[in-house]
């Protein structure tokens, strides 16, 4: 089983959104992943923006230009130009699980009390507005770890290969999109345009396997290291971590 990036050892939480009543099977160990076909189906079909996705799990190259040789000899054909270029990687039927999660990105700032440095962590302004279409409800992981582990076994046991990871987010020709790509083509996943970086998202993707439209993997019950609360709750409410500190004479 592949597995690319555990989750940092800094803050961080895992966040499903989602409506309450497809959460409550979430919680129940229920986990339902649509294939990336779905979401590029979806804003192509819909204009739907937030959660549909046109490239999702292609690579999308700007400004191309593809020049022709001969082999023999490389002597120069012809070339032409197009604005933009899309490939299909072969990972369309692959199916995903995404989430959100709240962490660095969101620190907003600190204060220190003697040796206690406090963090103070908010959804953004655009992340308050957005995230509210993916459902009136929210899960919260509390426990990152552990409900990883459960992925893992549940994956297992179902005979499903896996990788997981943080999305990034770009825009035009990034060198670091191609290198990851080349050296992987299943990391075509975790590339997203920059619009949608205020998702936030961390990916759970079955990348050997091909499914017609979604595929249902239960993990058993995850009540005991979770929490489901109203979107406009949780949207509207920040954290702070606290922490001893050495400071320096």
């Amino acid at each position: 089983m592949s597995d690319t990036k555990s989750i940092d050892n800094d803050f961080s939480m895992l966040l499903k959104f989602g409506s309450r009543c497809n959460l409550e099977k979430l919680q129940k160990g229920n986990i339902y992943m649509k294939n990336l076909q779905y979401y590029i189906d979806l804003e192509n079909s819909s204009d739907d923006e937030d959660v549909g996705d046109k490239f999702d799990g292609l690579a999308r190259l700007q400004d191309v230009k593809i020049s022709m040789f001969t082999v023999d000899s490389d002597e120069f054909v012809t070339a032409f130009q197009t604005p933009e270029l899309t490939m299909d990687l072969g990972y369309k039927k692959a199916p995903v699980f995404c989430m959100f999660m709240f962490d660095h990105r969101n620190h907003t700032s600190e204060r220190l009390n003697g040796d206690e440095l406090t963090v103070r962590y908010d959804f953004s302004d655009e992340q308050r507005t957005k995230l509210q279409r993916f459902g009136d409800s929210v899960l919260l992981i509390k426990n990152g770890d552990e409900f990883v582990a459960r992925m893992k076994q549940g994956f297992l046991d179902a005979g499903i290969s896996f990788t997981r990871d943080f999305v990034n987010y770009y825009d035009g020709n990034i060198l670091q999109h191609f290198q990851d790509i080349h050296k992987d083509n299943s990391r075509i996943a975790f590339w997203k345009r920059n619009k949608y970086s205020y998702q936030q998202e961390y990916r759970f993707f079955a990348f050997d396997l091909e499914v017609e439209d979604n595929i249902c993997v239960n993990i058993g019950d995850i009540s005991d290291i979770s929490q489901l609360e109203s979107a406009e709750t949780i949207l509207n409410t920040y954290l702070e971590s606290t922490y001893k500190v050495s400071i320096k004479p």
